[in-house]
């Protein structure tokens, strides 16, 4: 338990995790919008790997559109002064955009994993409509993982505080929450690995250096990105849990600043990803350049053709 009567107000720390919140959902929503519609207007071949990434814009649009209420929430003094009901859902539905998310950036590492490294495996020859079939099953999945939240009190809503279920169910969702974190981010790392040692061996020509250098810089930009995201909120969770019950206010309420500032960072997947659909395709590039140019005020590029989705190691 955390210490009792320890206040956790901190004016300067909401208004910077407002503020935070508030540019990932600017930026997100516009990143994220310009790539769901490059893949209902420029993709013209779909395979396996686009329809991940497909879910995984979704995904970075659900947890955007979550970010300027969560915003509100800070601003507010973290009271929840809207009802239960729909304070509960925003963190069902926030928590659900975080792990959809997880779920299929580790699913498109996965998928080149096997293409690069194993070509001959049948995973391969994988259908489009099991591709949607397992899209669908990691949705529910994530689901029932994420549920939770929307039994927690409104006065608990972020999780630092002990839930209504007693210590097995903060205990579980510790557990869950450090899963989702160890075992993704391990999965990112083996695959990304892999597929860098078997390009290293293919492509030692150096006519086919610039395709191992875009390769090269498609997996350290996953790996970066996840980091970036979701590696503070981790390490925040553990601080928080090794604290718990430690008895000392100043401690717990710097470990909680911390939390909201860390928890905050994970939603600049929703910012960041746009640069690995970037990599993926230049139908994105196109997209993309096509809006900067067009907010600067100087026209648009010349319109390059729809095209299939592959990433650069393909």
């Amino acid at each position: 338990m955390p210490p009792p009567n320890c206040s956790e107000l901190s004016v300067a720390v909401e208004v910077a995790v407002a503020t935070l919140l508030a540019l990932e959902c600017g930026l997100g929503l516009l990143g994220n919008a310009v790539a769901l519609w490059t893949f209902f207007s420029q993709l013209k071949v779909w395979k396996p790997y686009a329809i991940y990434l497909c879910n995984l814009v979704i995904a970075d649009l659900l947890l955007t559109l979550c970010l300027p209420f969560l915003a509100a929430f800070f601003l507010q003094h973290r009271t929840c002064s809207f009802r239960h009901v729909p304070s509960r859902v925003l963190f069902f539905l926030w928590a659900l955009g975080r792990s959809v998310g997880v779920a299929f950036l580790t699913a498109v590492a996965l998928d080149r994993y096997f293409r690069v490294v194993h070509p001959r495996l049948r995973v391969n020859l994988l259908s489009l409509r099991a591709a949607w079939g397992i899209s669908v099953l990691v949705w529910l999945l994530m689901v029932v993982l994420s549920h939770q939240n929307l039994l927690v009190p409104a006065a608990e809503c972020l999780g630092l505080e002990p839930s209504g279920g007693g210590p097995f169910s903060l205990t579980w969702q510790e557990v869950l929450s450090f899963v989702q974190f160890i075992l993704p981010f391990s999965l990112i790392l083996f695959c990304n690995a892999g597929v860098m040692r078997t390009l290293q061996k293919r492509l030692r020509d150096s006519d086919k250096q610039p395709r191992l250098q875009r390769a090269r810089a498609l997996l350290a930009t996953v790996v970066a990105l996840f980091a970036l995201c979701f590696l503070p909120s981790f390490l925040a969770q553990v601080l928080l849990a090794v604290f718990r019950g430690a008895g000392s206010c100043g401690v717990w309420t710097a470990l909680v600043h911390t939390s909201h500032v860390a928890s905050s960072l994970t939603g600049l997947q929703s910012v960041l990803n746009p640069v690995v659909y970037c990599f993926s395709s230049p139908a994105f590039r196109h997209s993309y350049r096509k809006v900067f140019f067009t907010l600067r005020g100087r026209g648009q590029d010349p319109r390059e053709p729809g095209c299939q989705l592959r990433d650069s190691d393909s």
